[in-house]
């Protein structure tokens, strides 16, 4: 603004007359952003105060704050309002607090916002399009159905004694590298990426390894972008029309052509004898058996194995990482869960399987509350399909519940971790406490409190394979180490720039060889 102030002066100083076209334009592009923002003024919806061009965005676009902080700002700003409005740049945009409405959107009202709010382009980017989280409408029915059966409790099961294989190698890992201090992501994506590899294509991604392994390269790469890619990542919150013109893939090239020559090969080499298959049939098996029956192409077969590789290895990995260092900030939690662990395997003989491990509640406790304090997704993003009324929790002179018309296309923000950090759902929420799910202190509570993996038809497929690998390796690793906050460690920051939920300067641990007897 004050650029522009400088230039119009520069103007009526050189030129008078032929500064007064830029004056009209400039003027009438003022008038239009500012009328534009009066949206939420106008039918009386409590909403912060937007900057021009960045509406309530700026201090994200900036990289200055995570979006899940800005949604925590507005959210306890307004403690009363069932819903806020804001601002995505330009459009005017919904972040909804209340429970009931927040489960309305996510179960109820579901073919009002059947589609996650996420610009893609389907002709550029054609293994994405495949993607259950971003794509929408039919081809989301379909991904889901194809991907569905091998996620299931048998599934788990059956590959249980590959993620055990896996966990081992994990220990063995740590235990070469005591003398260090740890990254906690870093270390968890050893073994996420470990198991994935394993799970999904039945051959060993040497993740353990001193050198750089192929698939933590590749894995880090898929998350990255080219800079015309981020410039039309950008200019898809400002002129979303435009930005698809701009003729550039998300996922890198190399990336691309990567995960069709790994997929192509084994499918190849398994048809010819050239290695065998599986004992334990894995995703890529699975996959080929059920999409066989929906005549599905080679790249859908090849889209689906990547889905599973890029979010069966990053959000898990973020979750184990996090259970590590709240358990090193909470020794004595640390120690209770050793010694649940520890007994319930003396109780099974020693013999650790995915039935006794489902059976071991205080560790499925500290991976609920790890995810109640660090869900990776920390904000959900939907789009209005359908149009709506949004209920407020006031009512009229006449004891009707007013509410909102929202039109197809509006944003629709729902903060995740906001809501997870809400002293009226959770007391005292900034304390690491697993026993809080405890069935005897669950409370009743009307509508969608607790939600890390989504809520309704579009919840996360993989739910059921990230939870087993997490309370896995946890359990692995701290049956034959003490963890610690490492010398160097800083306090912990969420990284405004990253997409997923994770400390900026990473958790350095320290793990010290337990003296007390183990058995796995």
């Amino acid at each position: 603004m004050i650029g522009t102030t400088l230039l119009l002066a520069g103007l009526l100083y050189h030129n008078p007359i032929a500064a007064l076209p830029v004056i009209v334009l400039v003027a009438v592009f003022y008038w239009l952003v500012w009328n534009n923002y009066r949206f939420w003024r106008n039918i009386d919806v409590p909403h912060p105060v937007p900057s021009l061009l960045t509406g309530n965005m700026g201090p994200s676009l900036m990289m200055r704050k995570h979006i899940s902080q800005l949604a925590s700002d507005w959210y306890n700003s307004y403690p009363h309002a069932a819903f806020v409005g804001y601002f995505k740049v330009l459009s005017p945009a919904i972040m909804v607090k209340d429970p009931v409405l927040v489960k309305n959107i996510l179960t109820r009202d579901f073919e009002s916002f059947a589609s996650n709010d996420f610009m893609l382009d389907v002709g550029r980017d054609p293994l994405l399009a495949h993607d259950p989280f971003l794509v929408a409408g039919k081809a989301w029915k379909r991904s889901r159905s194809l991907l569905t059966p091998s996620f299931t409790g048998a599934k788990m099961k059956q590959l249980f004694p590959v993620m055990e294989s896996v966990g081992d190698a994990f220990v063995a890992f740590v235990r070469r590298h005591l003398t260090q201090e740890l990254e906690a992501k870093e270390i968890s994506a050893r073994f996420t990426t470990q198991n994935v590899v394993a799970c999904t294509f039945g051959i060993d991604g040497d993740c353990f390894g001193e050198h750089e392994s192929e698939f933590r390269l590749m894995g880090r790469r898929a998350f990255q972008a080219s800079h015309l890619a981020s410039v039309k990542m950008m200019l898809g919150f400002f002129m979303p029309t435009l930005a698809n013109w701009i003729p550039v893939p998300f996922l890198l090239k190399d990336v691309d052509q990567w995960i069709r020559s790994l997929v192509a090969g084994i499918i190849s080499k398994r048809m010819h004898g050239q290695i065998e298959e599986p004992k334990n049939d894995d995703f890529l098996k699975s996959l080929l058996h059920n999409i066989n029956k929906h005549d599905a192409s080679q790249t859908e077969i090849t889209a689906h194995a990547l889905t599973i590789f890029i979010e069966g290895f990053e959000s898990s990995a973020a979750v184990l990482g996090f259970a590590l260092y709240r358990l090193a900030e909470n020794p004595e939690v640390q120690q209770k869960l050793f010694e649940q662990v520890s007994e319930s395997l003396r109780a099974n003989d020693g013999q650790l399987s995915y039935e006794v491990m489902q059976q071991m509640d205080f560790l499925e406790w500290v991976i609920l509350e790890t995810l109640r304090l660090h869900p990776p997704a920390a904000t959900m993003h939907k789009t209005c399909t359908k149009n709506y009324i949004m209920r407020r929790l006031q009512r009229d002179s006449h004891g009707h519940e007013l509410g909102v018309f929202v039109p197809v296309g509006t944003p629709i923000l729902i903060p995740v971790l906001a809501i997870h950090m809400d002293p009226k759902y959770y007391p005292e929420p900034e304390r690491f406490d697993p026993e809080r799910f405890r069935p005897d202190r669950k409370k009743d509570q009307a509508g969608t409190v607790y939600m890390p993996f989504g809520e309704g038809p579009r919840m996360c497929l993989g739910m059921r394979f990230g939870q087993t690998q997490v309370k896995l390796g946890l359990l692995k690793l701290i049956l034959q180490f003490r963890v610690s906050i490492g010398a160097n460690h800083k306090p912990f920051c969420v990284d405004p720039g990253s997409f997923i939920y994770q400390a900026k300067d990473g958790l350095l641990l320290k793990f010290e060889r337990r003296s007390e007897f183990s058995t796995v």
